[in-house]
């Protein structure tokens, strides 16, 4: 048997087996994969391939990647081979519903025209300037379209989310509808400040070119079965049958984003009762049955995150500390709804705080710095100069909840129902001569269906004026039309949660997922500690070098112009010795700057090292230890 393994007909035997064993695997494990990546980077959640196998209409995706025109960018095309086989793994669980292809729109090109007309971005490269697309567009049978403009690789843990999100949207087109209860006049309304009307803000434009937007009597006792998305703006001195209806849609599963303040500036009172009345929000017999409350009586004040304000009459501007504009470093960067978002501007925004033996989970979307500190609402009413709020100023070096999303079970604050009164309906038409009969109060008890959810799903902000034009855009008039141009992403912020909260529940419980890119993480460790020694030191030596240089700079006009001015022999000797340090102090810079050079390339070195000797001198060994093993055993 030893004899015919090395002889050729072994090894013709072997070969077949070998050829025979791939045919069979080829054939009996087709589609068959293993996915070994930490992050489970390739296998779809469960909430996806559910969406995908209850799709009822033919969807169909193609990917636009510029192939040729992205031969120099290594990291964009693995980016895009990743993404082209995340779209095979849908194609593949969607049992036919689902056709996925590939486009290359090369310059000049009809693939190109479509790509462009479809409003993919184009991004120019390259000393030519060449535009290259990697977006994607979705189109179902009635002629929906859907679109990825650009598959940014620094959103790639919302990958899953945006593709299963784009499927959906073309399976269910019909637009999500969104009612609406608000305590100020979003919807635009007579200013009793500038005497004038003002038009409605634009984020109620934005949301009317995405959802059914319908407005709410703020007298109701149930919210319409039609209404997917709850949207509250300044919930304010509302009824006990609103505050049931509110209660019961969000018991019965309804999503609900709510925008509250403890002091909303939008909120603008008659002159005469402005500085007396109450400009807070007050939804707390709600919002505590859902574990979390707004702080009462203070707004946040972040030096880290504050504004600056032009104080005008020519006075410099100043820091506001309670004018706050966040950036990604204030967000959490694992939730949807804040994705690509890079700033939101809040003024006089509150304090979301979690109750204690609260049931369900408070997890923070949007968070102050630790430069921050609880401030009187108060001070707000007659604040004249932003700096009187510095005066008391001391940053806790606490963070402070400013939004955040809630979930989880919950009971109702009404598990016994609610008395209201109301008129009694008339039954007949009153006789013409008879006097005006009083209308007649009568008492109902509105029953509740559901005295406690397993999940809810809100999203509560502390702060109104976030939604208010003067913070996030600039409107102008340009031949009869409102020319809208956004400076932060206020707008970008509230879509974002509509649509979350729109979609349905397997939608929304698709969270990130892991990164492709896999950066080795102790090499970028020290490369940082590398980088901050060599920035302290070199700090040191350029704080000497301006030193010197301020020294030769004072000598040098000693001289004056020409020789109208001569050096004592120690002053040259000074100047010389000057120049000198000069020299010698920007060879320690360069130094310096080789070291960290070497440093890093030395800890590469070593890399390489382990990555080719180590991995087969540890194979070597083990093959060694088995074959002594297997002796000792004989």
């Amino acid at each position: 048997m030893k004899n015919m393994m090395h002889s050729k007909t072994g090894l013709i035997v072997i070969l077949a087996i070998f050829i025979v064993f791939s045919l069979l695997s080829a054939r009996l494990f087709n589609g068959v994969r293993i996915d070994l990546t930490e992050g489970q980077l390739y296998t779809l959640t469960d909430e996806t391939q559910k969406i995908l196998s209850e799709l009822e209409s033919t969807v169909t995706l193609k990917l636009y990647f510029s192939e040729k025109a992205t031969a120099e960018l290594p990291g964009l095309r693995t980016y895009a081979h990743r993404i082209k086989e995340l779209l095979e793994e849908y194609e593949n669980l969607a049992d036919g519903k689902l056709k996925v292809a590939f486009v290359d729109p090369i310059p000049f090109s009809e693939e190109e025209d479509e790509a462009s007309a479809a409003g993919l971005q184009g991004v120019p490269v390259g000393i030519r300037g060449d535009e290259i697309y990697f977006g994607l567009v979705g189109t179902n049978d009635n002629d929906g379209e859907e679109v990825i403009s650009f598959f940014q690789p620094d959103k790639e843990q919302f990958v899953e989310y945006e593709l299963t999100k784009l499927i959906y949207n073309l399976s269910n087109p019909e637009l999500p509808v969104v009612g609406i209860v608000s305590g100020i006049n979003i919807n635009g309304g007579f200013d009793y400040m500038t005497r004038q009307r003002q038009p409605a803000w634009v984020v109620m434009q934005q949301m009317e070119d995405l959802f059914d937007v319908r407005p709410l009597a703020d007298d109701i006792d149930e919210i319409d079965a039609e209404i997917d998305i709850l949207l509250l703006v300044h919930p304010k001195n509302l009824s006990q049958q609103m505050l049931f209806a509110i209660d019961q849609f969000v018991m019965k599963g309804g999503r609900a984003l709510i925008f509250v303040d403890p002091f909303a500036e939008a909120d603008q009172p008659p002159a005469p009762m402005a500085a007396t009345a109450s400009r807070r929000s007050d939804l707390a017999p709600l919002l505590s049955k859902w574990g979390v409350t707004l702080e009462d009586g203070h707004i946040v004040g972040d030096f880290a995150n504050s504004l600056v304000v032009n104080m005008g009459g020519g006075r410099n501007p100043v820091r506001h500390i309670g004018l706050l504009g966040l950036d990604a470093n204030g967000f959490n960067n694992n939730d949807v709804v804040m994705a690509g978002l890079e700033s939101i501007n809040l003024a006089s925004v509150g304090i979301l705080k979690s109750l204690e033996g609260a049931t369900t989970t408070i997890m923070p979307l949007i968070q102050s710095s630790t430069e921050s500190q609880p401030l009187a609402a108060s001070l707000l009413n007659e604040l004249q100069n932003p700096e009187a709020l510095m005066e008391s100023f001391a940053p806790t070096g606490e963070q402070y909840t400013l939004a955040a999303r809630i979930t989880g079970p919950a009971n109702s604050a009404f598990p016994k129902g609610v008395e209201i009164e109301e008129q009694e309906a008339v039954a007949e038409e009153p006789d013409a001569g008879a006097a005006d009969a009083e209308p007649v109060k009568v008492k109902r008890l509105l029953v509740p269906e559901v005295v406690k959810s397993d999940n809810i799903n809100v999203i509560v902000v502390a702060d109104t004026d976030v939604l208010t034009d003067r913070l996030w855009v600039q409107v102008q008039q340009f031949f009869g039309q409102r020319v809208i141009s956004p400076w932060a992403d206020n707008a970008g912020f509230l879509v974002n949660a509509l649509e979350n909260l729109a979609g349905n529940e397997d939608l929304i419980n698709i969270r990130s997922r892991g990164r492709f890119s896999r950066p080795f993480t102790k090499v970028e460790e020290l490369r940082r500690h590398a980088e901050e020694q060599f920035l302290a030191q070199q700090q040191v030596l350029q704080d000497r070098l301006q030193e010197t240089e301020a020294k030769l700079l004072e000598l040098e006009q000693m001289r004056g112009d020409g020789d109208s001015a001569i050096l004592s022999e120690e002053q040259e000797l000074e100047l010389a010795r000057f120049q000198d340090e000069k020299i010698k102090i920007r060879k320690e810079l360069r130094d310096v700057q080789h070291q960290l050079d070497r440093d890093i390339e030395s800890l590469g070195a070593e890399l390489k090292m382990i990555n080719i000797f180590l991995v087969p001198l540890l194979l070597t060994l083990l093959l060694v230890l088995m074959r002594f093993i297997r002796k000792r055993v004989a």
